[in-house]
């Protein structure tokens, strides 16, 4: 399916399946719209793991991943332009409780890149990893269609 029918699919599938439409939507309404339909689970998650956004919805639950996946889908359906981002740290700080193990999303907005942790509804608070969670951030990548960009001096 192309890029531009499964758009359209997702906003129709928004509208007469859920009847909650998107299409009026700002990017931090459908922030808001994600967690109507999507919570997060620590549980047992269906495998294969839902990567399209649709089968998400379906799903009704997830983690992170799940999370960053529906919410870059919902930014392309209407017109942004998004980018994942994946911690792929490894733990070099023993003093750090964690490294690596999350997916968040930035959006262009403005002429800047701006942070947006969907599972956690946080906007622009690119030092939570680091600062609130003790994480050993020394590894992240944004990746979009085109390009996979090193943004670790982001989230330090």
């Amino acid at each position: 399916m192309a890029k531009q029918e499964y758009k359209t699919e997702l906003i129709n599938f928004a509208k007469s399946v859920l009847h909650d439409p998107i299409e009026n939507l700002d990017w931090k309404q459908l922030l808001e719209w994600e967690h109507k339909h999507l919570k997060y689970t620590r549980g047992e998650l269906p495998k294969p793991r839902a990567e399209l956004p649709i089968e998400i919805i379906r799903q009704s639950k997830g983690r992170c991943g799940e999370f960053a996946l529906l919410y870059n889908g919902l930014l392309l359906a209407k017109g942004y332009r998004s980018r994942i981002v994946i911690d792929c740290s490894t733990l070099k700080d023993k003093a750090k409780k964690a490294a690596g193990d999350h997916v968040w999303i930035e959006i262009f907005i403005d002429n800047h890149w701006v942070h947006v942790d969907p599972t956690e509804k946080r906007i622009n608070q690119p030092s939570m990893y680091a600062d609130e969670w003790n994480k050993d951030v020394n590894l992240v990548y944004a990746l979009t269609d085109k390009e996979i960009v090193d943004v670790t001096k982001t989230y330090q």
